[in-house]
């Protein structure tokens, strides 16, 4: 056997298992002495999969720490267990929903009740109880019929639709103490891994916190993001409405034909908010001369300033539009991260002094040249003609550093409304297993590379850490000083892109190293029935990813 930092080539020259037993990859670990501070998961031949697993042929494992993107979502996955089991044990009779992410942890709604902090602090006590007790958690594969019959006894209903059209012939959970969960991603090994969380009362419902291990072990203190959960909040309402709130309740609909009018419903609520925002932009004392929207990668800011523009018409104004991707400097003069790699999503990428002289120029009434970036040569020039800002009209600016203050600096705040633009996942696979907002946006993300610019999804995927390490610094750190956050997802939409992401990834070769990533995405969508997209509005915020938009981009 030979390492290499996190990789480890295991090789077997004696097929005959009863002279060489299988070996777990915790046990590779500590005999080949790797450097690995914290392992969460193993990749075994590309295959994403538990550090107890029993590697029993030649194979090449890459560790999977807990500071790396996937690990923290199985720690994040495992903890969630941990406190279903604890929840269970300590309240049978109440049923819990995990809901949505909200600062450094995950909203959790309890259906029948509110808890007191005093049950709060009992659940706490019992997952640490069950941390200490260093309980295994156990990957069980059992026959569907079985598992279906043991569903209908705990009222599963929620799993029971998820496989329903999954038709799985054996089905695979987790067992811990007893109850036994579905999780996608597999999880830790045994609840000993699972030192670090907090839980606290948090409206009508519970927050279960967890460490950045990227930054380190230690727990954040709870930030309050009132906009943004209120965002949250309105979107599950509307779930509740439209009964659609789990993988399996959407495939439903698309098996029973009822999908289109979901889709119309989805639609028309998006029109709907997006002429609210119009509004609130109109009836303000002083008209905002400055309309900024931002919103991390592929949320469909570029979509909405347009809807918005339209919306603005109507009610008699007369929007311009600028875009920051043509402020960018030059390639030569781009800021590169730590890595050496060019850093696009830095504040520090933005001509920002040319663009803060232009606004204050069009804001005296005086004529700009505007510039056109060039992605192709990383070159910059100048459009021949001329813009001016007249006195009844506003200025719509669209790019993922918006609403940073720095990019406005000089502008009075009553002249600006920001808007935060996100694709707040409103689903569930099952009540216990959420949809990450990050996931729903790779996706999107990787159909639109491929449709617009050529990337294939192995270099959508490199480049995602990247993506994902700019928002934290440059995007969301500024979302609750948003006038207003629209939620850009859509109940349909992994659906309708299912079939082109799917291509893609099938496409990533099992030597390429986010070979195992494209397998996670690819396990992920096999859970949604596909759906046509001929039925999306040309007009949808879907469209600016999939193709066919009235827009011009």
């Amino acid at each position: 056997m030979n390492n290499n930092s996190r990789k480890i080539k295991v090789t077997y020259k004696d097929r005959d298992y009863k002279v060489r037993p299988a070996i777990t990859v915790l046990e590779l670990i500590n005999e080949c002495q790797l450097p690995v501070i914290s392992p969460a998961a193993a990749v075994i031949n590309g295959h994403l999969t538990q550090l107890n697993k029993h590697v029993k042929t030649d194979s090449t494992l890459d560790i999977i720490e807990l500071s790396s993107y996937q690990g923290q979502r199985i720690y994040e996955s495992s903890v969630l267990f941990l406190f279903v089991v604890a929840f269970t044990k300590k309240f049978p009779s109440l049923n819990v929903f995990i809901q949505h992410s909200v600062h450094q942890g995950i909203f959790a709604e309890i259906k029948e009740r509110s808890l007191s902090e005093e049950e709060i602090a009992t659940i706490y006590d019992q997952m640490k109880e069950l941390v200490e007790k260093d309980l295994p958690i156990r990957r069980v594969i059992s026959d569907w019929d079985l598992s279906l019959s043991k569903m209908r006894e705990l009222d599963r209903q929620d799993l029971i639709n998820l496989f329903k059209y999954y038709s799985p012939t054996k089905l695979e959970l987790y067992e811990m103490d007893g109850i036994e969960e579905s999780w996608y991603l597999p999880l830790l090994p045994s609840t000993q891994y699972m030192k670090e969380f907090k839980l606290l009362k948090y409206q009508d419902g519970v927050v279960i916190m967890f460490p950045d291990y990227e930054k380190g072990r230690e727990l954040t203190t709870f930030q309050h993001m009132n906009k943004l959960f209120n965002t949250y909040k309105e979107s599950h309402e509307w779930s509740r409405i439209l009964k659609i709130r789990t993988v399996g309740q959407l495939n439903k609909y698309i098996m029973n034909t009822n999908i289109e009018s979901l889709i119309l419903v989805t639609e028309a609520l998006h029109e709907k908010k997006v002429a609210r925002v119009a509004d609130e932009i109109t009836k303000r004392e002083f008209l905002p001369r400055l309309v900024l929207i931002a919103g991390p990668s592929s949320s469909g800011k570029t979509t909405f300033a347009k809807r918005l523009e339209v919306q603005l018409r109507v009610n008699g104004l007369r929007p311009i539009s600028i875009s920051l991707d043509d402020y960018f400097l030059e390639r030569s003069k781009t800021p590169r991260d730590k890595d050496g790699n060019y850093d696009f999503e830095s504040l520090r990428a933005i001509d920002v002094p040319l663009f803060i002289d232009h606004l204050e120029k069009l804001l005296r009434g005086e004529e700009i040249e505007l510039p056109q970036f060039d992605f192709k040569t990383g070159t910059r020039k100048f459009r021949p003609e001329k813009l001016r800002m007249e006195n009844d009209q506003l200025i719509i600016i669209e790019g993922i550093h918006g609403i940073n203050p720095q990019l406005t600096e000089p502008i009075e705040k009553k002249y600006k409304f920001k808007i935060y633009v996100s694709a707040l996942t409103q689903l569930n696979l099952h009540r216990h297993d959420r949809v990450p907002t990050s996931d729903t946006r790779l996706i999107r993300r990787i159909v639109r590379d491929s449709n617009f610019r050529g990337y294939s999804a192995s270099q959508t995927l490199l480049q995602w850490r990247h993506v994902r390490a700019g928002e934290m610094v440059n995007v969301f750190p500024f979302q609750e000083e948003a006038d207003v956050i629209f939620n850009s997802a859509l109940f349909y939409e992994l659906s309708v892109l299912k079939g082109q992401a799917e291509r893609e990834l099938l496409r990533v070769e099992r030597s390429h190293p986010m070979y195992a990533d494209a397998q996670r995405l690819l396990r992920f969508l096999s859970f949604f029935l596909p759906l046509e997209s001929l039925n999306v509005p040309k007009t949808s915020i879907l469209r600016e990813f999939i193709g066919g938009s009235s827009f011009r981009y």
